[in-house]
């Protein structure tokens, strides 16, 4: 009878273990495809590199302009602020335009950036401005 009651408790004891493995299982698992998700959420999306390196030293990395910057160039800082309204209101052609041509203080980028470059910053911007709550 004590030979039942040991066996009852040795099986018990292997379920425990094999639910507390697979618990610790499921988790790493959780954790593994949860930082793939980060990892792609934090994937530079095409245009990001560009906007960093050729409108964030005026606009910023957040698209919202640099007050310093502002004070460089003798603009209002709301010119130089791409999640402003004015700004979020242009279609992508004419922000497209004006990124070719420039615009009065900020230099034409005709000739360095290709037609697709231009694009792929645009809908960069324009996550930008959504995660500025700009829509």
């Amino acid at each position: 009878m004590t030979t039942g009651k040991k066996v009852s408790a040795d099986g018990n004891k292997q379920t425990l273990r094999v639910l507390a493995g697979e618990a610790l299982i499921g988790g790493a698992l959780a954790l593994f495809l949860a930082s793939f998700a980060f990892a792609a959420d934090t994937l530079p999306q095409p245009g990001q590199k560009i906007f960093l390196a050729k409108c964030a030293q005026c606009h910023g990395k957040d698209g919202k302009g640099l007050p310093n910057m502002a004070k460089v160039l003798k603009v209002d800082p709301a010119m130089i602020n791409l999640t402003q309204n004015a700004a979020v209101t242009m279609t992508d052609d004419q922000i497209a335009t004006t990124v070719t041509n420039g615009n009065k203080k900020m230099p034409k980028f005709k000739g360095k950036l290709t037609a697709d470059q231009i694009q792929d910053t645009i809908k960069y911007l324009r996550t930008l401005q959504s995660a500025a709550g700009v829509k």
